[in-house]
């Protein structure tokens, strides 16, 4: 397992975020949905923010508990290879979670060990309930990592059309009491 170490980047750290969300490849998850997000693009999935959006961008993530964004960086290299987040959704009660691996270090380790220490942050040290994401059920990898973490898939569900495709969405928790049965 890679070692890992996650960190809130200083603001003169953000152009990693912003050549990430501007990447094809490492946004190519994220292309086809109908998302309603300043800046991006369906076709890619990449998301263009100015510097000064950006800059808003962290204000507002790095000054409540409610939101809680990071870098996993390679602790050996010293270098972010992602991100990892969780926002609270007032209408599910819950955290939403997200996991962003940059293309050229996808496959190499570091989703699992990022994963298990957002939910060790979140639930040990932010008091969160419950950690929720929903991606589609073909997308196999981010199943297993999920399930490997600890989350379930819950029975919690829904159609998008991709591209000309009909894909379900299903929803994956891990709550607090779960996370502290698995440790």
């Amino acid at each position: 397992m890679k070692h890992i170490y996650l960190k809130i980047p200083d603001r003169d750290e953000l152009h990693h975020r912003k050549a990430w969300m501007m990447d094809p490849e490492t946004m190519a998850y994220n292309a086809g949905f109908d998302m309603k997000v300043d800046g991006y693009d369906k076709a890619t999935g990449t998301i263009r923010k100015t510097d000064t959006q950006l800059q808003e961008w962290y204000d507002k993530w790095t000054t409540t508990k409610k939101m809680y964004f990071a870098y996993i960086y390679d602790a050996e290299e010293k270098i972010p290879v992602g991100e990892v987040y969780y926002q609270y959704q007032d209408d599910i009660s819950a955290h939403m979670v997200g996991i962003v691996i940059a293309s050229r270090y996808r496959g190499k380790g570091y989703a699992y060990p990022a994963l298990i220490e957002l939910e060790r942050i979140a639930f040990e040290e932010n008091g969160v309930e419950v950690l929720l994401d929903m991606f589609p059920e073909d997308r196999t990898e981010a199943v297993k990592l999920f399930m490997k973490a600890g989350f379930t898939k819950t029975d919690m569900g829904r159609q998008e059309i991709i591209f000309g495709k009909q894909k379900i969405l299903r929803q994956f928790s891990l709550t607090k009491k779960q996370y502290k049965q698995k440790r």
